[in-house]
């Protein structure tokens, strides 16, 4: 567990919000009656670094969010989706030959308890378990890459 502290010293978890029509605009092709026990679960990859300047315009709906970190520039790596049903694991593959798992563990009709994991070739780097605002997202900040490191935004609509 020491090497998550070598990762950058920091591991940051935000439940926040969902920003307006942003992160949530990217399941409007899903029809909410046929997914009563499912949350769609959203996952950007973004590298943060010194080493540029500003935010990818991908990424404008969280810039704000992605301020309050110590980096000047942000590039979105990518993004995936999927619907993962209560007690369902989606495993998202990311940049570095790593991978997050993520877990549905509960869902009420404000918030999603779920369990995320961020694994490298080396082992676990994360395993914690967060409650997500319904329609809201968690941060995660930390494994080292290219000069600077992931931050995976994690988004729960349902």
């Amino acid at each position: 567990m020491s090497g998550i502290c070598r990762l950058v010293g920091l591991w940051l978890a935000f439940s926040l919000p969902a920003l307006g029509a942003g992160p949530g605009d990217m399941y409007a092709d899903n029809d909410p009656q046929d997914q009563a026990d499912v949350v769609q679960i959203g996952l950007w990859t973004v590298h943060a670094t010194n080493k540029t300047q500003g935010v990818d315009k991908g990424l404008k709906r969280i810039a704000k969010h992605l301020h309050n970190l110590n980096f000047t520039g942000f590039s979105l790596l990518g993004k995936d989706r999927a619907g993962v049903p209560v007690q369902g694991t989606k495993r998202f593959n990311i940049v570095g030959q790593k991978f997050v798992e993520v877990t549905v563990l509960e869902r009420s009709e404000k918030r999603v308890r779920v369990r995320v994991q961020v694994h490298s070739p080396k082992g676990k780097l994360l395993d914690t378990t967060v409650s997500i605002r319904r329609n809201g997202f968690f941060m995660v900040a930390g494994p080292k890459y290219k000069k600077g490191v992931l931050v995976l935004p994690i988004f729960a609509r349902y």
